[in-house]
C-alpha cells in the first residue's frame, strides 16, 4: 500500500499539463525553445560504429553532400557539421554537447529534429523531442514538439505485480489529460492514427523490456521551416 500511495503522490508532483494550459512534464512544455530549458541531458555516447559511419559517409566527399543525402541542410563550419554528423545523421539524438555545437550553426534550413533525454530524480526516464521551426530570420528556433514519460511498469502479462500501478496511472493520467488515449503499441500504427495529444501505452520495442510511456505531442499547425518565410536568410 505505501508502495501504490507513493506512486500516487509521483504521479501528483511529475505531470503539471492539464486541459486548459500547457501540455508539460516536469517544467517541460511543448512549445518550449530547447535552448531556454534549464534541464540537464543524458550523455549520447559516440562510439566506434558511430566513427565508423563517418568515416565511410565521408571518403572524399564534401560534408555538405552527406547532409544532402539525408535531407538535411544545416550552415555551419565544417568541423561543426562533422562534429555532429552522426548524431544529426545516424541516432536522431541530442545532448548538452550536440546543443553547445548547435549553437554554432549559422542556420537551420532543414526541419531537423532530434531526441534528447532529461536527467530524472525518479525511476522514470523523460525524453524531449524538438524539431527545428523558423524564427524570425535567425538561426532557428528548437521547438519542442513531443515529450515522452517512461515507467518502471511493465505490460501486466509480464509482470504481473505491476497490474494495479498501470491501473493507478492510467486512472491519474486520465484526471490530468482528460483527452488521454489508450493504445496498446504506443509506437504502433493505431497510435499514428489517433487524434489525441496524450497518448499512454507500452513500448516493445525498448532498451527496457515493454515500459509504459505516456506520449505529450504538439498538435499546433506550425509551418515546416524549409516553407516558411521567417527562415533565416542564409538558407536561400
Amino acid at each position: 500500500m505505501k508502495k501504490v500511495l507513493a506512486l500516487v503522490l509521483t504521479l501528483g508532483l511529475l505531470g503539471n499539463g492539464s486541459a486548459e494550459t500547457k501540455l508539460c512534464l516536469e517544467g517541460i512544455c511543448i512549445g518550449d525553445d530547447v535552448d531556454a530549458l534549464n534541464a540537464q541531458w543524458v550523455e549520447v555516447v559516440r562510439t566506434y560504429d558511430d566513427d565508423k559511419f563517418i568515416e565511410s559517409e565521408l571518403g572524399d566527399r564534401k560534408i555538405e553532400d552527406i547532409y544532402f543525402d539525408y535531407n538535411e541542410r544545416l550552415v555551419a563550419d565544417n568541423q561543426v557539421l562533422k562534429d555532429i554528423l552522426p548524431y544529426v545523421i545516424r541516432s536522431q539524438r541530442f545532448d548538452r554537447s550536440v546543443l553547445d555545437n548547435l549553437l554554432k550553426v549559422r542556420a537551420i534550413c532543414s526541419s531537423l529534429t532530434l531526441t534528447g533525454e532529461a536527467e530524472t530524480k525518479g525511476s522514470h526516464r523523460l525524453f524531449v523531442t524538438f524539431r527545428a521551426v523558423a524564427d524570425d530570420g535567425r538561426r532557428g528556433k528548437l521547438r519542442v514538439v513531443r515529450l515522452e514519460k517512461q515507467f518502471n511498469i511493465m505490460a501486466p502479462h509480464l509482470r504481473p505485480n505491476d497490474a494495479e500501478k498501470y491501473r493507478i496511472v492510467k486512472r491519474e493520467l486520465k484526471k490530468e489529460y482528460p483527452d488521454l488515449a489508450n493504445v496498446r503499441d504506443i509506437d504502433g500504427r493505431v497510435m499514428s492514427n489517433t487524434n489525441s495529444n496524450a497518448v499512454l501505452g507500452f513500448r516493445f520495442l525498448s532498451d527496457v523490456s515493454n515500459p509504459l510511456v505516456l506520449k505529450l505531442i504538439d498538435t499546433d499547425n506550425i509551418d515546416m521551416i524549409e516553407e516558411d518565410e521567417n527562415i533565416s536568410v542564409y538558407c536561400n
